[in-house]
């Protein structure tokens, strides 16, 4: 239950069939290369299988991080009391100047003060510390995700109960931990794994990005603003530029774009208003995608499982 992602394609079941076919092969370690929330790095460190993630966007990564990493639940949250007294004395860290607009001013003080204790708080609890921050943060905030991301309201709530309401939900992500088994090894990779991947790939399983003009980076926004991942505009468009480009905001003079006869006949007909936006950047998705599979095959040794949906875009039916 440690930050999970509205939208993915891979469940514990598809990811256990995977492994254990992985497993009667001898495959060494497995690689997910859009790891995503980790669904598949619990799953083979569950099973005694090591894993390689890979990823463009860090949040992904410190999600998963956390999501693997054992610790003692008395020594996290003894340490994270000190942490927080220590935050009390030495006042907020707000880590962008962006989050002003999101959140009213008391929500704002209350969460860093949280977001200092984090800091000072064990390196190797910090991944946890965050993702537990995550969820705190964004209900306190102006920003609401479905169907896209928008700003509403004044952004304070009641901001007496922000550490109450994080201190409840550490213990519960703490109790989830307890429950899991830290066998197989998990190593994470921030990289664009369109132009790079371990190389010798047992085994990939994996949800890559949708075709379906979704802004991960922007969906992940208050994430890697609480995180210190990004700190201004200019960063989330150097996280969007290293993305596959499955939306208008990904899309980028330098991509390349599809040359596929097929894709050029499927994007014509792409039609309304966004028409010429949504055709560019879906010509450089089947393009980053492309190169991906080909890197891909070059370096797999056994077999890949990718789940992926169509999208609608521009009323044309996209068969990714």
């Amino acid at each position: 239950r440690i930050g999970t992602y509205a939208e993915h394609g891979l469940s514990p079941e598809l990811v256990r069939e995977f492994l254990e076919g992985a497993s009667e092969v001898g495959c060494e370690a497995v690689v997910d290369p859009f790891v995503g929330s980790g669904v598949a790095a619990v799953e083979a460190q569950e099973r005694c299988v090591d894993f390689v993630g890979i990823d463009a966007n860090p949040w992904s990564l410190v999600l998963t991080k956390a999501k693997t990493t054992r610790l003692d639940a008395g020594y996290v949250m003894e340490s994270f009391d000190g942490a927080l007294d220590a935050a009390r004395r030495l006042g907020p860290l707000v880590p962008s100047p962006l989050l002003t607009k999101y959140h009213g001013p008391r929500a704002l003080e209350a969460l860093g003060v949280l977001r200092r204790a984090v800091e000072l708080a064990p390196a190797e609890a910090r991944p946890l510390l965050l993702a537990t921050l995550a969820p705190v943060a964004y209900r306190r905030s102006r920003l609401r995700k479905m169907p896209a991301p928008r700003l509403i309201g004044p952004g304070d709530g009641d901001a007496g109960s922000i550490l109450p309401e994080y201190r409840a939900l550490l213990e519960r992500n703490l109790s989830d931990l307890a429950g899991h088994r830290f066998c197989g090894s998990v190593a994470l990779v921030q990289a664009d794994s369109t132009a790079w991947l371990p190389r010798r790939v047992c085994g990939a399983i994996t949800s890559p990005p949708f075709a379906n003009n979704v802004d991960y980076v922007r969906h992940t926004m208050l994430e890697l603003l609480w995180a210190g991942l990004a700190r201004d505009s200019s960063d989330l468009g150097l996280l969007r530029g290293a993305q596959v480009p499955g939306c208008e905001a990904c899309a980028r003079e330098w991509r390349e774009h599809s040359s596929d006869p097929e894709v050029e006949a499927l994007l014509s007909k792409v039609g309304g208003r966004r028409a010429e936006g949504y055709r560019r950047y879906l010509s450089q998705y089947f393009m980053a995608m492309t190169s991906h599979l080909s890197l891909l095959s070059e370096r797999l040794e056994w077999r890949a499982w990718y789940t992926i949906g169509d999208s609608i875009v521009g009323g044309a039916h996209i068969p990714t």
